[in-house]
């Protein structure tokens, strides 16, 4: 009997990698999930996102090259900035291996918030660390809730590439 109930969990867990694990993911997920790892850094699986028409036309490290956050600091407040923002999507139009994905990303206003910040923060010509306290004052300006939003939206175009929606950001004609 336990022989049993040990092989009916054991299915139970892996019926999703068998049967339901290839279910295609709709363009607006992909879409979603390509804007989470690149507002959080994550630019190795970001890449995995890209169409094969713009992996052509940069290669993975030239990639991250240009988008990395190498700073530590600056990789901290994309994180926060990440774990602020909301995404939305408006609308999914799909012609067949094609798709367009209308979505509306709203994320901390940072010219504002910068603004709010060190608008009136000229700071003491005697202060010993400037940098770290403007980190300092930036972080606590973040991590506090109350932070002013703003609302960007914008279409993304998705390409099907082998039964698995891509995002085409066509980088080949923004040369």
């Amino acid at each position: 009997m336990q022989k049993h109930i040990t092989l009916v969990l054991i299915l139970l867990i892996n019926i999703p990698s068998f049967g339901f694990g290839f279910v295609e993911k709709s363009p607006d997920t992909v879409l979603i999930k390509y804007l989470k790892t690149l507002y959080s850094n994550n630019l190795e699986e970001t890449y995995g996102y890209l169409s094969k028409v713009d992996k052509d036309t940069i290669s993975r490290n030239e990639f991250i090259e240009q988008n990395r956050l190498g700073e530590p600091f600056l990789q901290e407040m994309a994180k926060t900035i990440y774990s602020l923002s909301k995404y939305e999507i408006n609308e999914t139009r799909i012609n067949e291996d094609n798709a367009i994905v209308d979505i509306t990303v709203t994320a901390p206003d940072m010219p504002r918030v910068l603004a709010e910040i060190f608008g009136p923060f000229h700071g003491p010509k005697d202060m010993k660390n400037p940098r770290e306290a403007t980190r300092h004052m930036l972080r606590q300006y973040l991590k506090k809730g109350d932070v002013p939003m703003v609302e960007e939206r914008g279409n993304f175009t998705l390409v099907k590439e082998e039964g698995t929606w891509k995002v085409l950001l066509n980088l080949k004609n923004k040369e």
